[in-house]
């Protein structure tokens, strides 16, 4: 039940807001809306403003903002239809444009709220290569492999590429500049992530993702790992540094699945690691950059996600529908407020990008129908462009399906 109403509030949100654009977008170039709809299916409350109904339905997933002439052939000059291709374009762009906005003042909340990791060293392992490269405690890194490091996530990225196995940093200490290489670290892993429960890591872990040993050899999400190569382990950190310290590259892992005793005999990866953290800031200026950077970041994301789709690189295994969306935001949700702004400020994100595809029946379709109007200098049939849309329709829905299934069989394991 806590799932659901998370999933309802998180998404209820994110719909509003991205309707919210398409109506300030239609009222500001003086078309004509008849209904504001946040929901699906019969009204539950609606009232009537300046010639606007807005309503709440049922249905508590989805909405719609109704204009004059969109479906129609309504010629008046609040119409739609009227409108120069321009202002019609700046309508439908709208809902995907404010999706932006929303992730962009989630991230700036969560920064104000909870502080944003700079980039001047806190803690360093001395074990590290880092340490032994000559970086300490207090340093201000300036740059990695020649790129502005501002706050962690200019660090983490550009240090967790795989494409290299050294990185170069320039870094500030006393106000000198130095410059040091330094070989990556290497870590084993199973691939589990851990459950925080009131702030605190768990050894209720779940599978980072699908590509993971974990998951292929079957550890499922809410599994608690109790021993490691028959060694008992009463803490995450005493997990990770008994997989790390495995002499053979298969660990023996053994879990509680809801009183049941299970073992895993699970390959290891290497991963590359950090060593060393940043200090917790909260200045204006790391604010705006994490904030402007993790919102390019996961529309670039989203990018590479649709290009690896399309050449093969990764499979629909790797796509996520409803169901598996729903229960991320649950878990988001009991992990704590921070990782349910950020989770929602990720969906509204993929949102606002999803909604740009060419795709009949999404908005990028209907921009994409625009900018054809706008080379031939005039608009496509509306008969012919209605039944593009339809057949869109239909293959979306058809598509929703499936990953809707294959979203049950990964979440029960069937």
């Amino acid at each position: 039940m806590f799932t659901i109403i998370a999933s309802i509030l998180v998404f209820s949100v994110i719909i509003l807001v991205h309707e919210f654009g398409h109506y300030k977008a239609a009222k500001s170039v003086g078309i004509r809306v008849y209904e504001f709809a946040i929901g699906m299916g019969p009204t539950l409350i609606k009232k009537e403003r300046d010639g606007t109904v807005f309503s709440i339905r049922a249905i508590p997933f989805g909405g719609f903002v109704q204009m004059e002439g969109e479906e129609e052939e309504a010629k008046t000059s609040t119409s739609f239809g009227t409108k120069t291709v321009l202002q019609r374009a700046k309508v439908i762009a709208a809902g995907s444009v404010m999706n932006f906005v929303l992730a962009l003042v989630l991230f700036l909340l969560i920064a104000f709220s909870f502080g944003v990791h700079g980039n001047h060293i806190d803690y360093i392992d001395e074990n590290s290569n880092e340490y032994q490269a000559g970086l300490r405690s207090g340093d201000k890194i300036v740059s990695i492999n020649g790129n502005r490091a501002y706050i962690w996530e200019d660090i983490f990225y550009e240090v967790m590429s795989p494409e290299e196995e050294t990185y170069e940093v320039e870094y500030i200490r006393e106000g000198q500049v130095r410059k040091t290489n330094i070989n990556k670290n290497f870590r084993k892993i199973i691939g589990v992530t851990s459950r925080i429960v009131n702030g605190e890591t768990t050894t209720t872990v779940s599978p980072t993702d699908m590509t993971t040993p974990a998951y292929k050899a079957g550890i499922t999400d809410g599994d608690k790992v109790i021993m490691i190569n028959d060694l008992a382990v009463n803490s995450w950190g005493e997990l990770t540094n008994l997989v790390e310290q495995a002499d053979n590259n298969t660990v023996k892992v053994t879990v509680d699945r809801n009183g049941e005793i299970l073992d895993y005999n699970i390959e290891l990866e290497e991963q590359i690691t950090m060593r060393f953290n940043t200090q917790l800031e909260r200045s204006l200026t790391t604010a705006i950059f994490s904030s402007l950077y993790k919102t390019i970041y996961y529309i670039e994301l989203m990018f590479k996600t649709i290009s690896q789709l399309i050449t093969g690189k990764i499979g629909s295994d790797a796509l996520g529908g409803p169901v598996m969306v729903i229960t991320m935001v649950g878990e988001a949700a009991q992990s704590g407020l921070l990782s349910l702004l950020s989770f929602a400020a990720f969906i509204s994100i993929n949102l606002g990008f999803i909604n740009l595809l060419p795709i009949p029946a999404l908005d990028g379709s209907k921009l994409m129908f625009l900018i054809i109007e706008g080379i031939r200098g005039k608009a496509l049939p509306s008969d012919k462009e209605s039944y593009i849309h339809f057949v869109g329709f239909i293959v979306l829905i058809a598509f929703m399906i499936f990953i809707t299934y294959k979203d049950i069989l990964r979440v029960f394991r069937i």
